[in-house]
This record gives C-alpha cells, sequence and structure tokens, in this order.
C-alpha cells in the first residue's frame, strides 16, 4: 500500500479551505438576524468543485444560528411526482415528511391555513403544489384559470408561505443544480429572490457554470434585487493536502500524486485517496470515470449489481424500486452507503455525487441498460406515467410515444400544460407509426390553443391534417383547425374546416366529433348575427352531447343555447339554458365553462326582473373572473353590476365605477364592442346625475365605435340613447329612422329592448306621444312569443306617460302611474 487510510467518516471530516467564501456567508448570516432582511446567494463551478460540501458547511452554520433550513433537489433525471425541487420545499416547509401520503399533505394545508400561514385564496395553488387534487370548493375555480394565472399564483403561494414562515423562525432555502432547471422551477426562483431581501431568508442555489441557466433575462425578472454570486475556484495545493490528511499520510507519493492528478478538484481528490488500498502499484487513475469504476469492481457481486441498477433510476432511488431491478425483496443498501457512494436522502437514497451516478451508468453495456430501464418502466406503470415513459424511452421501447402520451394528457389534467408539452415533444421525437404521430401532434395543439399560443397551434393541427391517415384522423384535424381559426377571427375559413369535418364525422359515426363542430360552428354563428343557424347548431350539439354522455359538451352546448336565445330576444328561455349551463359546471367543477356563461344568468335574469338575483350572479361572476383571470368575463359582469345599480337602481356613482372598469378591461382586450357599450351606459349614468354635457360626450364617442366596427352588437341600443340625452330635435329623429333600419337587418336580441325604452322615453321628453304608442306597440310584437315582465312594465309606463301627457286623467290611470 502506497498510505493508509484512515477510518474517518465523511461526516467526521473536517472542512477544508474555502475560508474567504465562509466569512462571507459568516456576515450574510449576521446581517439577516440583525436587519430581518436576506439575500440570495448563488454557487457556480465545475462539476466535482465541492460546491454542495461548501453549502453544507453553510447550512451548518446558519442551524448554529437558529435558522430552519429547507433543500430542494433539481434532478436531470428519474424526478417521481411531486419530488421536484419547489414542491420538496414546500412540503418541507409545512412540515410534511418526504413519502407522505394524500391525506397527510392534505391536513398538513388545512392546519396552514387554520393558523393563518396563507390567506384564503391561496388555497387551490397550494392543493397543487401538494399533488392531492382540488377540492369541489375550488375545482371549477381552478379549471377557470388560464395558464398564466395558475403559475402566477403558485409563484405567489410560494413566496407568501416562506414570509409566513420566516415569521416564526429565519429560514434557510437551498435549491441545488440549476443547470438541469426547467423554465417553470427559474420563476419560482426568481420570485423568491425578489422577496428574500424583505425577509430574514437567504436563499442559497448552486449550479455549474457550464448550463448555467441565471441570465440577463432572468435576473431582470427579479427586479434588480441583490444576488451574491461565489465562483468557486480549485483548491489550493496547501488545501489539497490538507484534506489529503483526512484519508491518509499527506506527505506519501502517492497522496501528493493524487494531490497533483487533481488538480484541486475536490471530488476527484477524494475518489483518488479512498481508492488508496487496492492501488497498491502506486498508479494514479486518469478520470473519476476510471476511479468510479475501480471501486465499483472491488464491491460484492449484490452489490456491484445493486448499484448498477440503482443508477438506472437516476441520481435519487427508493428502496423498493431497486429491489424490483434486482428481484431481491431483501436487498439493503448498507454496503453502498459503507463504500461512501450511496448516502440515505429522506426516505430514498442518492448518490453521493451526480458524476458517481453517471460513471456507473455508462459502465453498462447497452443491452443490460434497455434490460434495466424495462424493468423499471414496469415498476413505475401504475405509479407514476412521466417516469414509466421515460424508462420507456431509454429502453427504447416503442411503446414509449403513447407512454409519452399517456404520460402527458395526466398532466394536462392536473394543469400543468408545459410540462405536458414538453412530454408530448419528446413523443413525438420518438414516434415513429404514423398513428403515435398523429395522436401527439393533435394533443400539441391542443396544449398550445390552452397556452394561448395560437398560431402555433394551427401550425400544429395543419401539420397533423398533411399527415392524417383517414377520414377520422382528418375530421379531427379540421375542428382543431377551426377552434383556431375562430379565435383570430378566420371565419370562412373556420366554417369550411367545419364542413369538411362534419361530412367525415357524419360518414364514419363520430358522435363526439359531431357534438364538437356543431357547438364551434353554432359560436362562430353568434357574432356573425346568424340567428337561426346559431341555435340549430348549439340544439344539434346537445342532442349529440346527450348521445355520447358527455357532460362538458353538454355544458357548453347549453351555454350556446342560451347565446342563441338571447340573440333572437327569447331571454326567459336563454335565462333557462344559462341556468342548467351554470348547474352542470359547478355539479361537475367545469370552472372554464362556468366563467364564460354566470354573467349570461344576470343579463337574462335582468329581464325577468329578477333584478337582486341578477345583480348577485354578477357580483359572483365577477369575483370567479378576478380569481381565473378572465378579463372578458370580468368586464361584462362589471357592465352589469353598473346597469342595475345605474339604470334600474339609481346608484349613479357606484354604478359609474363598475363601468369604467369594464371599460379598462373591454380596452385593454381590444374589445370594441364591449368598448361601445360600456362608453354608452357610463355616459348614462353621467348624464342622469346632472353632467349632461359629459355624458353624451360618452354616448358620441360609442356611437363613432358602432360606425366603424359593426352596428348590430350594440348600435340600436347607443343610437336610441343618444336620441335620450341629445337635445337637437333633428339629431334625435335620424338616430332613431337609423336604429330602426338596423334592427330590420338584424341584431343582438338586447338591442330591441334597449332601443324601444329609451325610444319611448326620447319620445316622451319631447311630447310626441304617438311615437310613444307605435314604439310600445312595436315592444309588445317583438316579445309577443316570449313575453317578458321587464318589456311589460316599460311597454305599460310608455303607455300611461302618454296617455297622461295627452291630457288624460283618472283614478285608473293615477293607479297606474303610481304602480
Amino acid at each position: 500500500m502506497t498510505g493508509e487510510i484512515r477510518g474517518q467518516s465523511e461526516d467526521q471530516r473536517a472542512f477544508v479551505g474555502r475560508k474567504a467564501e465562509l466569512r462571507q456567508f459568516a456576515g450574510l448570516v449576521e446581517a439577516c438576524l440583525e436587519s430581518g432582511q436576506g439575500q440570495s446567494v448563488y454557487v457556480r463551478g465545475e462539476a466535482g468543485i465541492g460546491k454542495t460540501r461548501l453549502v453544507e458547511e453553510f447550512r451548518a452554520m446558519a442551524l448554529e444560528r437558529a435558522f430552519a433550513c429547507h433543500t430542494g433537489l433539481i434532478l436531470d433525471f428519474g424526478i417521481a411526482k411531486g419530488r421536484d425541487a419547489v414542491r420538496a420545499v414546500v412540503r418541507s416547509l409545512l412540515g410534511i415528511a418526504p413519502g407522505s401520503g394524500k391525506e397527510v399533505r392534505r391536513a398538513a394545508a388545512r392546519q396552514a391555513m387554520a393558523e393563518g400561514l396563507l390567506a384564503p385564496e391561496r388555497e387551490p395553488f397550494l392543493n397543487d403544489l401538494l399533488d392531492y387534487g382540488q377540492s369541489p370548493q375550488w375545482r371549477g375555480v381552478y379549471d377557470a384559470m388560464d395558464n398564466e394565472t395558475r403559475n402566477r399564483g403558485k409563484r405567489e403561494t410560494v413566496v407568501e408561505l416562506v414570509r409566513a414562515v420566516s415569521a416564526r423562525t429565519p429560514l434557510m432555502v437551498v435549491i441545488e443544480d440549476l443547470h438541469w432547471a426547467d423554465g417553470i422551477t427559474l420563476a419560482h426562483l426568481a420570485a423568491l429572490t425578489a422577496t428574500v431581501g424583505e425577509a430574514p431568508v437567504v436563499l442559497m442555489m448552486t449550479s455549474r457554470i457550464e448550463g448555467d441557466p441565471l441570465d440577463a433575462a432572468w435576473r431582470g425578472s427579479t427586479g434588480g434585487s441583490p444576488l451574491l454570486t461565489m465562483d468557486l475556484a480549485p483548491l489550493r495545493e496547501a488545501e489539497a493536502l490538507e484534506m489529503a490528511r483526512g484519508f491518509m499520510d499527506a506527505t506519501s507519493r502517492f497522496a501528493t500524486s493524487c494531490v497533483q492528478r487533481a488538480e484541486g478538484n475536490p471530488l476527484f481528490l477524494e475518489q483518488l485517496l479512498r481508492s488508496a488500498e487496492e492501488t497498491a502499484d502506486g498508479a494514479v487513475p486518469g478520470s473519476v470515470q476510471s476511479i468510479v469504476l475501480a471501486r465499483m469492481d472491488r464491491l460484492d457481486a449484490p452489490d456491484k449489481q445493486a448499484l448498477q441498477a440503482a443508477s438506472i433510476l437516476g441520481q435519487s432511488f427508493g428502496l423498493d424500486a431497486l429491489r424490483h431491478l434486482l428481484n431481491d425483496a431483501g436487498y439493503s443498501c448498507d454496503g453502498l452507503i459503507a463504500h461512501y457512494l450511496v448516502r440515505p436522502e429522506g426516505g430514498d437514497y442518492l448518490f453521493c455525487h451526480a458524476l458517481i451516478q453517471e460513471g456507473v451508468y455508462n459502465s453498462l453495456l447497452k443491452a443490460r441498460r434497455r434490460e434495466l430501464h424495462g424493468r423499471a418502466a414496469e415498476w413505475f406503470s401504475g405509479r407514476d406515467a412521466v417516469l414509466r415513459a421515460e424508462h420507456l424511452d431509454r429502453a427504447e421501447d416503442p411503446a414509449a410515444p403513447l407512454a409519452y402520451l399517456e404520460a402527458a394528457q395526466g398532466q394536462a389534467e392536473e394543469f400543468h400544460y408545459e410540462r405536458a408539452s414538453t412530454l408530448a415533444g419528446r413523443g413525438l421525437e420518438l414516434a415513429m407509426e404514423q398513428p403515435d404521430k398523429f395522436a401527439l401532434t393533435c394533443f400539441q395543439g391542443q396544449m398550445r390553443h390552452d397556452l394561448g399560443s395560437v398560431p402555433e397551434s394551427i401550425a400544429a393541427y395543419e401539420e397533423a391534417l398533411a399527415s392524417a391517415a383517414d377520414d377520422t384522423q382528418r375530421c379531427r384535424a379540421w375542428i382543431g383547425l377551426a377552434a383556431g381559426m375562430r379565435i383570430i377571427d378566420k371565419y370562412d375559413e373556420a366554417l369550411e374546416a367545419l364542413d369538411n369535418a362534419e361530412a367525415a364525422a357524419e360518414a364514419n359515426g363520430l358522435s363526439n366529433e359531431l357534438a364538437q363542430l356543431h357547438h364551434l360552428r353554432g359560436n362562430i354563428y353568434f357574432p356573425l348575427g346568424n340567428l337561426d343557424g346559431c341555435l340549430e347548431q348549439h340544439e344539434l350539439a346537445l342532442n349529440y352531447a346527450r348521445e355520447t354522455e358527455s357532460l362538458a359538451d353538454q355544458a357548453r352546448a347549453l351555454g350556446g343555447l342560451g347565446d342563441a336565445s338571447y340573440m333572437r330576444g327569447r331571454m326567459k328561455t336563454a335565462h333557462s339554458h344559462f341556468r342548467r349551463c351554470v348547474e352542470l359546471c359547478r355539479e361537475q367543477g367545469l370552472g372554464r365553462i362556468e366563467v364564460a356563461n354566470l354573467h349570461m344568468c344576470g343579463w337574462s335574469g335582468m329581464y325577468l326582473n329578477e333584478l337582486q338575483r341578477a345583480l348577485q350572479d354578477a357580483m359572483e361572476s365577477a369575483e370567479m373572473a378576478v380569481k381565473v383571470s378572465h378579463y372578458r368575463a370580468e368586464a361584462i359582469a362589471n357592465s352589469l353590476i353598473g346597469f342595475i345599480t345605474g339604470e334600474l337602481f339609481g346608484e349613479y356613482a357606484r354604478a359609474k365605477g363598475h363601468f369604467e372598469r369594464g371599460l379598462v378591461l373591454a380596452r385593454n382586450l381590444k374589445a370594441k364592442r364591449f368598448e361601445a357599450n360600456n362608453l354608452c351606459n357610463l355616459g348614462s349614468v353621467v348624464f342622469a346625475n346632472g353632467e349632461r354635457s359629459r355624458g353624451l360626450a360618452y354616448v358620441e364617442e360609442a356611437l363613432q365605435i358602432c360606425r366603424e366596427t359593426a352596428m348590430h352588437f350594440v348600435g340600436p341600443w347607443v343610437l336610441a340613447c343618444f336620441a335620450r340625452v341629445t337635445e337637437n330635435a333633428q339629431k334625435r329623429r335620424e338616430a332613431l329612422r337609423e336604429a330602426e333600419k338596423v334592427l330590420k337587418e338584424g341584431c343582438v336580441g338586447h338591442n330591441f329592448f334597449w332601443f324601444y325604452r329609451d325610444a319611448m322615453q326620447a319620445c316622451l321628453n319631447a311630447g310626441e306621444w304617438d311615437e310613444v304608442e307605435r314604439y310600445a306597440a312595436a315592444l309588445k310584437e317583438y316579445t309577443r312569443p316570449e313575453p317578458l315582465p321587464w318589456s311589460d312594465f316599460y311597454i305599460a309606463r310608455g303607455r300611461a306617460l302618454a296617455a297622461h301627457g295627452r291630457g288624460e286623467r283618472g283614478e285608473g290611470l293615477t293607479q297606474q302611474l303610481n304602480e
């Protein structure tokens, strides 16, 4: 032997070098305790340079100063569900042990909410972070959120939790190996970096220099928050010799050779020194890989096989999975621990360094790797769809592409769209068979649509259409294309795609697709003003949805039928459809459909004179829309609140605030029709509140927008409002004539109600009693198929006031006017 190896354990061995970094960290900890203001620290260096060992020393120093420490490890492969770095830190902050079941996680979350660690509205995001699904209370709300709202909510929840826990005890949060981090994790870290300066928290991050992800864009996203970067240099020769003394006589020739060969890399030096007993000829191995192989060869056969099998599972692995690979239910990792190759970590095991795992893995013959990955895929089947797919991939199994699709669909069901898209993308890279390629491409199209990347979604469906093998596949691609084209107002192209899809669906008896395409076509007919076609299409959609027993498609069809009835002025029928739609959504947790229809319960209910219930629907809709960042629904709900409180209850100041909010949202959405509607309503309440010239200006601006875009949505409504507020008799008459012409050409049903109401009022103001009677009769005729309490009231009011204006008097008329 060239040197005597000493029996010190790794924990007993003294830390060597990095004195400047240790002093810097000690000062940082003291400053954090004194000021209550934390710091983000970024430790960078090449593989094996000692980042983890230095952070362990930092952690020990923090623990001595009463910091609580929580760690998350980013891995390049083999991350089990719920074990990613951010989720690991959240569980640690809540005192949840690794591997705890759903009930334990749910109980910890309830306790955290009860203790006030998080605001009540953070609950759905915490549910997601703890991977136990949404409660009935939050399921619909979470479903309704767009992807960015969910991601932002989770970031804010983590930040809020860290701040709340740090108020009880100072924290050190460690996230290791950022060079393997994805975009979601990096966004979490940016949010934490922007926060720790306001709380007693040290955020410690590590990364290899190669692959460092913290670029200028990331640093910009932290809002200019300070980040202390420590770039680790190789150990000096004196420090390396001091490290060698922990293993053997540092003056020995072998120790000196090891120090020179390692060139200051602590991991390489440690592995060289650990190989001393078996290096009888004094030769120094040339690389970490060769050392790892030599040390592995010295293991007993069972431990060697276990180490190789463990490398298949990744840097972190569970004992049960390892035993499955070995087909040995009694295997223990004690031998691997004794040789400093793996260590226990939170109920599982971790290779002592990623380079060790990589070295062992690379030593396996390709056929043996494929075999072990195949057995790993068997183990994860039914346990973790993502890991099953990844192991099938490495096993080069032809089932891998569809396994990736299954995993991606599972991630999408949990609203993890970026992860789902990444998995599907890998499946596409592997797919060789046409059905696999088609299914994965369509899934990518749907993900891009849900992520708001509509042009990319259309491109994916065009690719799917080009590769489609039969009419069934072409039908599905056409429907996906139409859904995207509708969003960007390419109505003619969308309708052509739906015509093609319908022919294919009918020829092949595709009821699911028929429900979808009829609903889509009905939605396109709505803005085009095709009243009969809109109703017909949604009726067909509902029939097919019932045939397939798809509750989501039924809810969509009911909402579509509500829209179609609303367009035709059949407000009772519309209200019935919208109410049934919302009730079904609440039963099934279909939040995206609910938030798009709840405000319409209020609008249609208003015509039934159910004003308090309509106001309640509007307020609930606005609250839900804010929670899920559905700006269109929020704009429409605010408009309804303003309308009821202002036009009908006379609460002008309150109404004005809601119309102004709706106007801001409409302008942000670039939704000109909603902008015109809010301007008109804002002008009406401002005028009624005494600001006559300002109110008229708002209405004139609304009318100008209608002329520039389309008159059929609110044009007659705005024209009648203008006629009511203008003092110019000629302009009043011209506005009323123009509005009646638009009504004859066809427009959305609400125009008839509000035109006739305001036209009657304008003529009452002018003393044109016969015109009042004419408009009252016209409203009566319009609502003859479905009379409404709202219109009956205004018809009776107009006629009574006109009679009184002519000079009629009498007890009956007086009683009617009082009513």
